[in-house]
C-alpha cells in the first residue's frame, strides 16, 4: 500500500493458500513451504524496544501475510501489536480477509486507524480454487458493515479482481460493496510474478485466467461506472 512509513507483519506466512500470492515469488520461498505460518513469538517485545525510537509515522499491518489468518485466534499476536500502537500514539492501516478483526475494535476504535477487508469476488465457483482457504466474502462484507457501523474507518480493497468475472459478477460485488456502506474501493489487477504463473499453469482453469489477466480493461469499465459513487482508486497508482 502507498504511503506507509512502516509495515508490521505478525507471521511468516499465510494458511490462506491464495493462488494469486506473491509474496512467496517475492521472498524467494516455495508456496508449499509460505502455506504452513509461523507466529513471530518475539515481535511484541522487539516491537516495545523498537518503537521508542521511531518517528510517528502510519504503521500497515498485514502487508507480506494476513494478521488475522486463523493462527491468530491462538497466539493474539495483531491484539498485542495495536495494544503498544495504541500506547505510542501511532496510526495503523490493517489489511485482511477476515472477520477475526471485529474481536478487536476495542482497540482499533480508539486508534487513527482504517480497516480494508479484501474481496476478489463473490462468485463461489471462482473462489474455490482462487483463495481455497479463507472467509466466505458474504462474512467479509459482513464484517465490513459491522466497522462501518462501529464508527471505523473502513474500506474494500478489491483485488486482485479474478480475471474470469464476467460483467453481472462485478456489478454485484460493487453493489455489495455499496450497500456496505464504505466510501473507499481499492482496485487492483492480478500480479503475474513468475511464481504466480507457475502455480496457474497447472491448471486448465489457471491457463484461463492467464489467458483473460491481460485485458484487464473490460473490467474496469464496469467498475468505473460507479465513479461518483463511491470513491474508487487503483492499488498501482501513487
Amino acid at each position: 500500500m502507498y504511503g506507509l512509513d512502516y509495515t508490521i507483519n505478525p507471521y511468516y506466512g499465510c494458511s490462506h493458500a491464495c493462488v494469486y500470492c506473491y509474496v512467496p515469488s517475492i521472498m524467494h520461498v516455495e508456496a508449499e513451504k509460505f502455506r504452513i505460518p509461523q507466529p513471530k513469538t518475539n515481535i511484541v517485545g522487539i516491537l516495545r524496544r523498537e518503537i521508542r525510537k521511531k518517528r510517528k509515522g502510519l504503521v500497515g499491518i498485514s502487508t507480506a501475510t494476513d494478521a488475522y489468518q486463523p493462527m491468530e485466534k491462538k497466539y493474539k499476536l495483531t491484539r498485542k501489536i495495536l495494544m503498544v500502537l495504541k500506547d505510542y500514539g501511532f496510526p495503523v492501516d490493517i489489511q485482511t480477509k477476515s472477520p477475526l478483526v471485529l474481536r478487536d475494535m476495542d482497540i482499533i476504535k480508539g486508534m487513527d486507524s482504517s480497516v480494508g477487508i479484501t474481496i476478489t469476488t463473490f462468485n463461489d465457483g471462482l473462489l474455490k480454487s482462487w483463495e481455497p482457504f479463507t472467509p466466505s466474502p458474504e462474512e467479509r462484507i459482513k464484517a465490513v458493515e459491522r466497522l462501518v457501523d462501529n464508527g471505523i474507518s473502513a474500506y474494500i480493497f478489491f483485488g486482485p479482481v479474478h480475471p474470469l468475472m464476467n460483467e453481472n459478477d462485478i456489478r454485484y460485488a460493487m453493489e455489495e460493496f455499496m450497500k456496505s456502506g464504505v466510501e473507499e474501493i481499492i482496485v487492483d489487477r492480478l500480479h503475474l510474478k513468475r511464481g504466480v504463473v507457475n502455480a496457474l499453469m497447472k491448471s486448465e482453469e489457471g491457463r484461463k485466467i492467464l489467458k483473460n489477466a491481460g485485458d484487464f480493461e473490460k473490467i474496469l469499465r464496469v467498475i468505473r461506472e460507479y465513479e461518483g459513487k463511491m470513491e474508487i482508486r487503483m492499488a498501482w497508482e501513487p
